[in-house]
């Protein structure tokens, strides 16, 4: 009876081992794209310069510029862009078409300075 039990607790043991998967690392969701940089000035969006995104946010920094058409990014998620930070997909624009975002800056000088650069866009809520 003794070697019985024993037998038992080595088949489940073995079991458990095999059960047991090795934890794979994920990778963060992530997209390459192209960003330019906006202000909600005149300079940047006139004549829809109001001060406010599409989806009625107070436009500033933070605010993302997308193309919900394309189906890549939607509006309202929030994402890290690389080299600029955290931001919500709240705007459009005429010429953000794709694989483009917009990111916006509070003076034109921050937008000027951004320029336009591949980026990491990564997607940090409402997948």
């Amino acid at each position: 009876m003794k070697k019985l039990i024993i037998l038992i607790e080595i088949i489940i043991i073995a079991l458990l081992f095999i059960a047991i998967e090795p934890v794979a690392e994920v990778e963060p969701k992530y997209f390459e794209m192209i960003a330019t940089a906006y202000t909600p000035g005149a300079e940047s969006c006139w004549p829809f310069d109001d001060g406010f995104t599409a989806t009625g946010d107070i436009a500033g920094y933070g605010s993302i510029a997308i193309d919900p058409d394309a189906g890549i990014l939607k509006m309202g998620q929030r994402v890290y862009v690389e080299g600029y930070g955290i931001g919500k997909c709240n705007d459009v624009g005429s010429a953000i078409k794709g694989w483009r975002i917009d990111v916006c800056y509070d003076t034109l000088k921050e937008a000027q300075e951004w320029g336009r650069k591949k980026v990491k866009v990564y997607i940090l809520e409402g997948e």
